[in-house]
């Protein structure tokens, strides 16, 4: 094999991959926002709202993502862009959103664990805002303005433009969806995404989670030799923990670090080689397997939100039973209605029937007395049915 079938052979596994994360994606972003949804109608107590509304929305937002995405594997199919110069400033501004609004939800969710274990706390039970609390909404509001300068710049800048590319010895004419801003834009652009998006974002992520063991390990010191068995903290529980939100952060950084390292060092040196080109998609895949797995992981490992999910379809089931049981019950009672009355109908031959008997007359003849009924009546004795519905 010569150099350039090691090219397409690395070209083709990149295609594979961004097709199987695609699938595996779409179809993990449905499993996490069936479970989850379900929590956030029905259920208000249980779990924490505000962690089981950003992992819905980290789905919701991570599904426009992945369909963005495939705009992407049918461009490395066929090296065109043929969806026009509207859908290629939809592919940028979903980029924005993946490249700084997921991690910055990522962030809320990490704070909130930090947060709730924070005020479990004895010694962390103050009311009102700290100046940290205060910091950090500060930089929630520069995020988010960060963020609408971002998508202001993709709505200017980005569009399709046409290149000449050489391939096989022949130009070809090449449509591409690119964002391309001038100077000083691109260097503000760079800026803040870069300080957005990575610097700060990974800097509180690390420490709100990195937090949670310390704070739990240090409350299991204290309470260690004042409190029964049965209501210390496991330090099993609080290794596992430990673990877990390691994993977090190390993840996270694997998978974002090279994709910055990379989007600084192609804005310094372009693009020179087809290596590089490939090495450049495989570091872009990173950030979306991120983006599609982090749901997937808190919700399989979250407890609360899979059990409160069973609870509520247990519960639902048993209510659509009781609906069905009493419309089963309120057809068969109608039907018993219509058949007795087309019974007694047929009988007397008007709409309010008339029940016939015989009367012994005190003379011992029979003869025939007609009592007329409003309603209609098996015997004479009973009682009109009544129906019951079950609800």
């Amino acid at each position: 094999m010569n150099k350039n079938d090691y090219i397409i052979l690395a070209q083709t596994l990149n295609t594979i991959c961004y097709v199987i994360t695609i699938a595996v994606g779409i179809g993990g972003n449905f499993w996490v926002s069936w479970k989850v949804g379900v929590v956030v109608m029905f259920d208000k107590t249980t779990v924490p709202r505000k962690v089981v509304s950003l992992i819905l929305f980290i789905c919701i937002a991570d599904l426009f993502v992945l369909s963005h995405l495939i705009l992407y594997v049918h461009f490395q199919f066929y090296q065109q862009w043929i969806f026009g110069s509207i859908v290629c400033k939809s592919f940028y501004i979903i980029e924005v959103v993946n490249k700084l609004v997921i991690p910055l939800a990522l962030l809320l969710i990490s704070r909130e664990s930090y947060e709730s274990v924070k005020m479990t706390s004895h010694k962390c039970s103050k009311k009102g805002l700290d100046p940290w609390t205060i910091l950090f909404r500060l930089y929630a509001g520069m995020a988010f303005c960060a963020v609408v300068m971002l998508v202001i710049s993709v709505l200017i800048f980005a569009d399709t433009r046409r290149y000449n590319i050489p391939r096989k010895g022949v130009l070809n004419e090449v449509t591409v969806c690119s964002f391309h801003p001038p100077h000083p834009y691109a260097t503000i652009f760079n800026v803040l995404a870069f300080i957005f998006g990575y610097v700060l974002t990974s800097a509180a992520y690390v420490y709100f989670y990195l937090r949670v063991p310390i704070i739990l390990k240090r409350r299991y010191s204290s309470i260690k030799t004042t409190s029964s068995s049965s209501n210390r903290i496991n330090c099993t529980s609080i290794l596992r923990i430990r673990r877990t939100v390691t994993a977090f952060v190390i993840v996270y950084l694997v998978c974002w670090t090279p994709y910055w390292c990379l989007f600084w060092l192609l804005s310094f040196f372009p693009i020179a080689n087809n290596w590089m080109v490939v090495v450049s998609t495989f570091t872009h895949l990173l950030p979306y397997i991120s983006c599609t797995a982090y749901p997937v992981i808190l919700t399989a490992i979250n407890k609360g939100i899979r059990s409160a999910h069973s609870t509520i379809m247990t519960s639902q089931r048993k209510k659509l039973m009781t609906i069905r049981a009493g419309a089963y019950q309120m057809i068969t009672a109608q039907l018993g209605f219509v058949q007795t009355w087309l019974r007694d109908d047929q009988n007397g031959g008007t709409l309010a029937p008339s029940l016939i008997r015989p009367r012994w007359s005190s003379s011992g003849s029979v003869g025939i007395s007609k009592i007329h009924v409003s309603s209609v009546d098996v015997e004479g004795d009973e009682e009109p049915p009544t129906t019951q519905i079950f609800l």
